[in-house]
């Protein structure tokens, strides 16, 4: 047995090739159990102590796009799948592909520090002390050089073979069902209470006579409406970026202009009340060659997750620097992010709002790098509170 020590969470060491080999015929050994999981619509892998896939079913490989499973065996569930999360430096024979997080550790799947919130990993280690487990897992994995959000319900059961233990982990993807209650959510909760207030104040409007309360009141309606329409978008935006039907019209635009735009529509928005959002007096002059639609949509959803995060009296600061060739956009809060939560703040449906809520960072994440051309990053300490960076590239 191979034993590397370096982990952040599960067990690092692997199985000599002789043992995995000898571990995978054990499995196809039993015709009936192979053909019963090739029959199964669900994924479903048996892995070894070392949680390494000794065998996958059809189901699974139709996700991977192998067609032999001898191609799979060695390779740990998460490796499998490009989980971001969870994959190994490097290949090793055997491994289905790399990760974009693969040189945090040297040991792979299950060992980096974004592990430890993994719930396939929970699950399997769950069932090698006897127990059998069903947990759900965000997975953001790369397919054809484009990254894809997956919400998975995983189950693992202790399994015993001729006295060799495993694991049989099955696999549901329920990234609908996901959707389906963020959509939800949203309509039944935010967009509701929006609907909710533009009826109020056109109750208040239809009754009253008076010239200056009808002008407040007109904006209020205004400012209402537009917020309505506005999360409407949002949702429209998402599900067309989602499924690759977004069409960017990428013309000049000049960031600071979009900044302050935004910066004052949100005076008058519920999430901005009693918190201060400004751009920064030395904010730059500079431009890009983007969609200034979807720009606008970035920066709209980073801005509400930095004062959803922002406690009363705190501000929230816009700012637009020229680093390194490229025009970084930050939007800055001095709140600082619990370990937790930076490791799961771009998956699709984490949130710390409830079920249901977690797309603004993913929405901001998806449509900066696969329509923007651009990268979006963060950093949060006490010293510097928390930080989101959007970088495109500068219009020369």
């Amino acid at each position: 047995m191979n034993t590397i020590l370096d982990t952040a969470f599960a067990p690092a060491a692997r199985c000599t090739p002789e043992e995995l080999q000898r571990q995978h015929a054990l499995i196809v050994g039993l015709p009936q159990v192979v053909r019963f999981l090739d029959a199964l619509p669900t994924m479903a892998l048996v892995l070894n102590t070392q949680r390494q896939i000794v065998f996958a079913n059809r189901a699974f490989l139709a996700l991977v796009g192998v067609t032999d499973a001898a191609e799979l065996v060695g390779r740990r569930h998460g490796e499998a799948v490009d989980c971001i999360r969870t994959s190994a430096l490097g290949l090793r024979p055997g491994e289905a592909a790399h990760c974009v997080h693969a040189n945090e550790t040297p040991a792979g799947c299950g060992t980096t520090v974004f592990c430890k919130n993994c719930g396939a990993v929970r699950a399997i280690l769950n069932s090698q002390t006897g127990v059998e487990d069903v947990q759900e897992c965000r997975l953001t994995r790369q397919v054809q050089r484009q990254t894809e959000a997956l919400d998975l319900r995983v189950w693992a059961r202790p399994l015993d073979v001729e006295g060799t233990p495993f694991t049989l982990f099955t696999v549901a993807d329920i990234s609908s069902e996901k959707r389906r209650q963020a959509l939800e959510r949203i309509f039944f909760h935010d967009i509701l209470n929006t609907a909710g207030a533009v009826q109020g104040v056109a109750e208040i409007l239809r009754d009253t006579k008076d010239a200056r309360e009808i002008s407040e009141l007109t904006g209020m309606l205004w400012s209402s409406s537009e917020q309505l329409v506005d999360e409407i978008n949002a949702q429209s935006v998402l599900s067309k970026a989602e499924n690759n039907e977004l069409v960017i019209r990428p013309v000049p635009v000049a960031v600071l202009p979009v900044l302050r735009e935004v910066a004052a529509a949100f005076q008058a928005h519920e999430v901005a009340r009693e918190r201060v959002l400004c751009v920064a007096p030395e904010a730059q002059e500079l431009q890009v060659r983007t969609d200034v639609t979807l720009l606008r949509r970035v920066v709209i959803n980073l801005i509400k997750n930095a004062l959803e995060a922002s406690a009363p009296g705190e501000i929230v600061t816009l700012n637009a620097q020229r680093l390194a060739g490229q025009v970084a956009l930050t939007v800055h809060n001095p709140a600082v992010m619990p370990e937790e939560i930076r490791l799961q703040i771009f998956n699709r449906s984490f949130s710390t709002r409830g079920p249901g809520r977690g797309l603004g960072t993913y929405s901001a994440q998806l449509l900066t790098e696969r329509y923007l051309g651009g990268h979006i990053s963060f950093v949060s300490t006490p010293a510097r509170g928390t930080i989101f960076t959007v970088s495109l590239p500068v219009l020369a």
